[in-house]
C-alpha cells in the first residue's frame, strides 16, 4: 500500500505529457468533416422508396413506362399525378378489371400492397410520384407515414381491390389526411 500511495501520481494521465508534447492528428475517416456532405433526408426516403418500387418493376418497369397494352405506365399517369389519396387506396388495395390510363385501357390485376409498413409505402409513393409523376408547382410530392396511416384508417373497411368507378369516385385533386414534412 505504501509503494501505491508514494508512486501513484494521483493517478492523474499528465504523468504521460511532456512540456514538448504534442497529440497526433486523429486518424482521417474518408475526408474532413466540411468536405462531407450529408445526405438530405428526402433521398434517403426515396432511396429507401425506390428499394421498394423494386416489387413494381416487373409490371410497371424500371423506367415506370410499363408494358404497352399489358401493364399500365405510371409516367404521366392521371393516377400518380395530382392528389394522393387516388395512390394511396390503389397502394392498400390494389386494382380489378379495366382501368384506362393515358386514354388506353388495362384490364390487369394489380396486388394490395397493405402487407407493407406505413412507412414503406409512403417512402414508395414518395418515390413514384417523384420520379414519375408531374408534380403540380410548388408540390413536393412527399407522401408521410402519418398520411398513409390516415389512408389506412380512411379505406380501412374496403374489402377487396378497386374497380375504375370506385377509384374515380375519390376526387383527382384529395390529397391524404395526416403530417406533412
Amino acid at each position: 500500500m505504501l509503494y501505491v500511495g508514494h508512486n501513484h501520481s494521483g493517478f492523474s494521465s499528465n504523468i504521460y505529457l511532456t512540456k514538448d508534447y504534442q497529440p497526433m492528428p486523429r486518424p482521417s475517416l474518408g475526408g474532413d468533416a466540411a468536405e462531407k456532405e450529408q445526405v438530405a433526408w428526402i433521398e434517403d426516403w426515396m432511396s429507401d422508396g425506390k428499394k421498394v418500387y423494386n416489387n413494381c418493376i416487373a409490371c410497371h418497369q424500371a423506367s415506370g413506362l410499363g408494358i404497352p397494352g399489358q401493364f399500365p405506365p405510371l409516367v404521366g399517369s392521371e393516377w400518380v399525378d395530382g392528389g394522393t389519396k387516388r395512390l394511396g387506396a390503389i397502394m392498400l388495395h390494389g386494382i380489378n378489371g379495366p382501368l384506362k390510363v393515358g386514354g388506353q385501357t388495362y384490364n390487369q390485376l394489380m396486388p394490395p400492397w397493405n402487407n407493407l409498413s406505413d412507412e414503406k409505402l409512403a417512402q414508395v409513393v414518395t418515390y413514384v410520384r417523384r420520379s414519375f409523376g408531374s408534380l403540380p408547382e410548388g408540390e413536393d410530392g412527399i407522401v408521410t407515414t402519418e398520411m398513409m396511416k390516415a389512408a389506412r384508417d380512411e379505406f380501412g373497411a374496403h374489402t377487396g381491390p378497386y374497380t375504375e368507378a370506385e377509384l374515380l369516385a375519390i376526387p383527382a385533386d384529395a390529397n391524404l389526411s395526416g403530417a406533412k414534412v
